[in-house]
């Protein structure tokens, strides 16, 4: 009796450690699982496709008009700017004209005609703003410079052809153009050369075949936030970011609808080349990029350098204000800046979590 009770005591004592050994494995499967499962969700959010439509723009302000005040009339906008207190600088290429408005569009000035005396426009391209009121209008080979009252205060040449100018952190010209092989090329504000920095990118083989291939091998645009430089690669989905003048930074995506660039020959001799337009903007950690594609024209907002937003836009994004609203350069019907501000990016960006 004494073995058989010992036995059946050990049976029953190995009966309860085996039960709770299979308890102890189904809690710890039941982690496992969880534990998958979260970073199943937590992958599909990594890798999920950014939101489409989600920023929504809400129209604020229009400038322009088809007949009536000539202050108003627009022949061919090519480029706006907003200054520090709200106020627009819209530069007319057919005009051959820079005017001033006020930020709730009310006409101030404007300065500027066709002619190649001081203050005269010839090829007039962009513009650029300072902190002290100062207009620089890119006029190809020269740079025109004026007061914050229009006065004309002097102009300087260069030795090759501008694409676009803006003002750096130190508040010197930087004049994007192919010199002496570099992108950038930086003037004080009286006009004088200090150096260029930045090689060329390199450009599609039907383009280098075509003389003055220099000339392909530089961007459209460029913009500056404080140290940083942004550019858009004209042949691809591609934003270079420099740093304290070095290429720090590439921001690419997989299959967006971009304009490939393409050569269409007019005359012997001569040619015209249709690409992509593009605007890059930083503010707050969030860079902005509009450009054409071949369906049509896009918003990507970008959040520590990931893809959060993808939406359709109409018109041409030239300028964005300290408030972070749009000003589009827009033809339908006659030639206008229409500005915009967000209405859905806020909750967006809360329900993403960032700051």
């Amino acid at each position: 009796m004494f073995m058989l009770g010992f036995l059946f005591m050990s049976s029953e004592r190995k009966t309860k450690k085996s039960q709770r050994r299979r308890e102890r494995n189904l809690i710890s499967l039941f982690f496992h699982i969880c534990l998958v499962i979260q970073l199943l969700i937590f992958f599909n959010y990594c890798t999920k496709k950014p939101t489409k439509e989600a920023l929504s723009l809400k129209k604020e302000l229009e400038i322009g008009l088809s007949e009536g005040d000539e202050n108003y009339v627009f022949g061919l906008i090519a480029d706006a700017k907003v200054d520090s207190s709200g106020n627009i600088y819209v530069l007319d290429i057919r005009m051959d004209r820079v005017v001033k408005y006020n930020r709730d569009g009310k006409y101030i000035l404007r300065f500027g005609k066709k002619g190649v005396g001081p203050g005269e426009f010839e090829y007039p391209r962009t513009i650029a703003l300072d902190s002290l009121g100062r207009v620089y209008v890119l006029d190809s080979r020269k740079v025109i410079i004026f007061d914050e009252r229009a006065n004309f205060i002097k102009s300087f040449r260069l030795d090759f052809m501008g694409i676009d100018i803006a003002l750096n952190e130190k508040g010197n010209l930087l004049i994007l153009g192919a010199k002496n092989d570099q992108l950038f090329n930086v003037y004080d504000i009286e006009g004088k050369y200090l150096y260029s920095f930045a090689n060329l990118i390199n450009i599609p083989e039907e383009f280098s075949k075509i003389k003055d291939a220099s000339l392909f091998r530089t961007p459209l645009r460029l913009w500056t936030n404080r140290n940083r430089i942004f550019l858009m690669n004209p042949y691809k989905y591609e934003i270079c970011i420099y740093e304290n003048e070095n290429l720090k930074i590439k921001l690419t995506r997989r299959l967006p609808d971009y304009i490939k660039p393409e050569i269409k020959i007019e005359i012997s001799g001569g040619f015209n080349a249709v690409v992509s337009g593009n605007f890059i903007f930083e503010k707050n950690n969030t860079i902005f990029v509009f450009y054409d594609g071949e369906k049509a024209s896009w918003l990507d907002v970008f959040e520590d350098g990931k893809l959060i937003i993808s939406t359709k836009v109409k018109g041409t994004l030239s300028a964005m204000d300290n408030e972070g609203k749009f000003y589009f350069i827009e033809s339908a019907d006659y030639p206008k800046i229409v500005r915009y501000s967000e209405t859905h990016l806020r909750q967006l960006r809360s329900i993403l979590k960032v700051d």
